[in-house]
């Protein structure tokens, strides 16, 4: 059993404001499974644009209390009118929560709240993106805790993706429960990781190696003949605005 979020289980009555989730590939395969456990120290969920991952961490991060735009766990946050409270619920576990949400969206406005802080904190705006969210990684992500990460790869270079890896992977040996969207297939790689993939057709396949992931095949498809890759997209982005 995970120390902070066990699981995460549909809701029988989904609120009219949340109704549009019942047309999100991921919702639909929560609603048709009931549950989705956590397996491992470190959940990878990963799939094409629009199936719904960072909304389902949303909900994630909603049930363990974390401030929907980001940030550390205080505690103080409470989602009294997010729709998704009525569509999914996150079973917490034993340990008491504390952690970090980031979010590439939202990390700019957060790292805001971080200025003029405590003596020997760094102001993020004095960083480039990628640069602001390693010293996060390094730095408010300390010891046990629930890690939540949508689209972290964001800004980083293919160097710095291959750091967080490493990073993220010593925190899992200390103790700490992460949670990460991606479309990264270096963080998909990440020793120990459980990933999810979810499909726009509705579907869920977990608990298989990385380099199955369709991220991972793309990626090795492209390097093995770039430009062959390169015309073939090309040709069908033609093809597309020719018959719009």
């Amino acid at each position: 059993m995970m120390p902070y979020i066990t699981d995460i289980a549909a809701l029988e009555h989904v609120g009219v404001a949340a109704a549009w989730t019942e047309k999100v590939p991921a919702f639909r395969v929560l609603r048709e499974k009931r549950t989705l456990d956590f397996r491992a120290p470190i959940t990878v969920i990963t799939g094409e644009n629009g199936v719904g991952k960072s909304t389902l961490l949303e909900a994630i991060a909603i049930n363990a209390g974390f401030d929907t735009a980001g940030g550390e766990h205080t505690g103080k946050f409470k989602p009294s009118d997010n729709p998704l409270q009525t569509v999914a619920k996150a079973h917490k576990g034993k340990e008491p929560m504390r952690g970090y949400f980031l979010r590439a969206e939202t990390h700019f406005n957060v790292a805001s709240g971080y200025r003029d802080e405590a003596p020997g904190w760094v102001n993020l705006h004095h960083m480039s993106h990628g640069e602001s969210v390693m010293h996060i990684v390094q730095n408010a992500f300390v010891g046990k805790g629930l890690y939540l990460m949508d689209e972290p790869e964001a800004g980083l270079s293919f160097i710095r993706q291959m750091a967080i890896l490493a990073e993220l992977n010593f925190l899992a040996e200390s103790g700490a429960q992460i949670i990460i969207v991606t479309h990264s297939p270096v963080l998909m790689a990440i020793p120990g990781a459980e990933i999810w993939e979810f499909s726009a057709s509705g579907e869920l396949h977990r608990g298989f190696d990385f380099e199955v992931t369709t991220a991972f095949r793309a990626l090795r498809d492209f390097f093995e003949d770039p430009e062959e890759i390169a015309e073939y997209m090309m040709d069908v982005m033609m093809d597309t605005k020719g018959e719009s």
